[in-house]
């Protein structure tokens, strides 16, 4: 359905937008609907299984496990039955109608909303999947959440004409406390860097970023020599830009080559220059297959520029590198801000915790080179 708008009015067979990756599907209640569940069912069971991108607006109810194993598809429906939301990792759902037991069952991505006034849903959600709040509370989160319901809202109402959509539009100011929210305890543990710092030693965290920043390193140079294009497109020093991002990653990049042709020269005992061929073999053989001694080396450089940094700090800093990570998988599945409701909010609102945790978040680039250059620096002539 790339790219298509779709609209059917009447019901529909299971499997609704299954494996979807892009596109909108709009039903229309025939006679604008029921709120009893099971009176105005439009789509069956399994709707939007494994879904990677798009939109549906249901204008009634859907059957059992709707939104299953959903990556990226934004969906609005008044109605759902069991087990709603399982194992997603991604996307955005938002229910407006009745719903039953297992919702956000084994979920670790993505959010999911719920219409709640009587606040019954705490009984049907998986407690050991996700977490509930209602966006009534006056903190930053569920402000981010609230906007994404008003906007979902908004898009339900235009693309259905939907009346239950356009009545809790016209009441919001009431009616927003009445909407739940449900975090994946999942996606808290791995990106929140308070979550992250109850869950692990300094010495885990440490290691962790220590490896993530010798990682880094030595990719930069991989890529540039795999490409056979010249890092920084051949730049060299430049005394006036000592502190500057180009720079780091000269040096950095100068120190990753230097720690491989010293291990190089250790293996051919003969040579003593690293333009000999068999060395600029060995060099580079050392870099593209990540050689143990060379990350090693790396490693001692990255574990010597975070030893001043507490443990909030380190997970302040992982949390960031996560991240990062999250938003380059999103931009290679091509997931928008506009489609993705509350995820780009959740990225800011973690971005701006980490921040105050460290006040000044350091680039991996900055940390690395104040370690590095002590130690390359008698090796240029």
């Amino acid at each position: 359905n790339d790219g298509m708008l779709m609209e059917h009015t009447g019901t529909c067979n299971d499997g609704v937008g299954k494996t979807a990756c892009g596109g909108e599907l709009i039903i229309h209640a025939p006679r604008g609907g029921s709120d009893k569940p099971g009176t105005n069912v439009l789509i069956g069971n399994f709707a939007l299984f494994g879904a990677t991108g798009g939109r549906l607006f249901v204008e009634g109810q859907a059957g059992d496990r709707f939104a299953v194993r959903n990556s990226g598809a934004t969906a609005v429906v008044e109605g759902v039955g069991d087990f709603c939301a399982e194992y997603m990792t991604n996307g955005a759902v938002l229910n407006l109608g009745a719903f039953a037991k297992g919702f956000g069952n084994g979920m670790s991505g993505g959010f999911a909303y719920q219409y709640d006034p009587y606040k019954k849903f705490t009984h049907c959600i998986s407690h050991d999947s996700v977490l509930l709040g209602y966006v009534d509370n006056n903190t930053e989160e569920a402000e981010i959440h609230a906007q994404a319901i008003h906007t979902m809202l908004q898009w339900h109402a235009k693309s259905t004409g939907s009346k239950k959509a356009s009545w809790l539009l016209k009441n919001w100011n009431v009616e927003r406390a009445n909407f739940a929210y449900i975090t994946p305890r999942a996606l808290l543990q791995y990106q929140d860097s308070e979550a992250i710092l109850e869950a692990k030693p300094r010495k885990e965290l440490a290691e962790e970023l220590a490896s993530a920043l010798a990682a880094f390193q030595v990719n930069k140079l991989k890529k540039a020599w795999r490409s056979g294009q010249p890092v920084m497109k051949g730049s060299v020093p430049n005394p006036d830009l000592s502190e500057s991002g180009d720079m780091y990653e000269l040096i950095n990049t100068y120190s990753v080559l230097d720690a491989a042709q010293k291990i190089a020269l250790k293996k051919l005992p003969g040579s003593t220059s690293v333009e000999d061929p068999d060395v600029i073999k060995i060099t580079r053989n050392l870099i593209l297959t990540e050689d143990f001694g060379l990350m090693n080396a790396l490693l001692r450089h990255a574990r010597e520029a975070i030893s001043g940094y507490s443990s909030a700090e380190l997970a302040a800093m992982i949390a960031g590198k996560r991240l990062n990570d999250f938003k380059e998988a999103l931009s290679l599945r091509n997931i928008l801000s506009m489609d993705s409701p509350a995820t780009y909010g959740w990225i800011l609102h973690q971005q701006q915790k980490n921040k105050a945790a460290l006040g000044r978040i350091p680039s991996f680039e900055e940390l690395f080179a104040h370690n590095a250059l002590s130690d390359i620096l008698p090796n240029v002539s």
